[in-house]
């Protein structure tokens, strides 16, 4: 027997604490995925995130039916590197700037009183021409409106003109 069967071994005899262990872990990522979408203004695409890991909750709690060893050690390898990869991976594509920081940016060198005023999120096209969601707000300061796109990724905003 390799390390590994042995490890594998363990780990299903204590079936109940890994299905436990993953559905914890994926619930902790769910809410850390959930606080990204909120801090960045929905404009992350992690919902087909979202998605893997409640079908992974779903697998671990169905695992308890018994499985063929070859089954489990493929759920327990994917779900591994699953719980992994996902938050590497959104970290890693994480936009330079949360949308309090692009409005802290915009707004650095306005005196107060000034109110910000959320608007729906828009697309941006970057230098490659490629389709990106990007910040909309507008500014209010003595009665005069200015709206702003801001890419989160680069930092480059502009006035948008009616």
């Amino acid at each position: 027997m390799t390390p590994i069967d042995v490890s594998f071994n363990y780990l299903f005899k204590g079936d109940m604490m890994y299905r436990k262990l993953i559905i914890i872990a994926c619930l902790i990522e769910v809410s850390f995925l959930i606080f990204l979408q909120y801090r960045y203004n929905n404009i992350l695409d992690v919902f087909p995130f979202i998605g893997l890991l409640v079908f992974f909750m779903v697998l671990s709690y169905f695992l308890k039916v018994q499985l063929s060893k070859k089954r489990k050690e493929i759920a327990l390898f994917s779900q591994t590197l699953s719980l992994i990869f996902i938050p590497i991976y959104v970290i890693m594509t994480l936009p330079q700037y949360t949308y309090e920081s692009a409005v802290d940016k915009v707004t650095q060198n306005l005196k107060e009183p000034y109110v910000v005023n959320k608007q729906k999120n828009t697309l941006i096209k970057n230098e490659s021409n490629e389709l990106k969601k990007g910040y909309m707000f507008s500014v209010e300061k003595n009665s005069k409106v200015n709206s702003y796109v801001f890419d989160p990724w680069t930092g480059i905003y502009h006035e948008v003109r009616d």
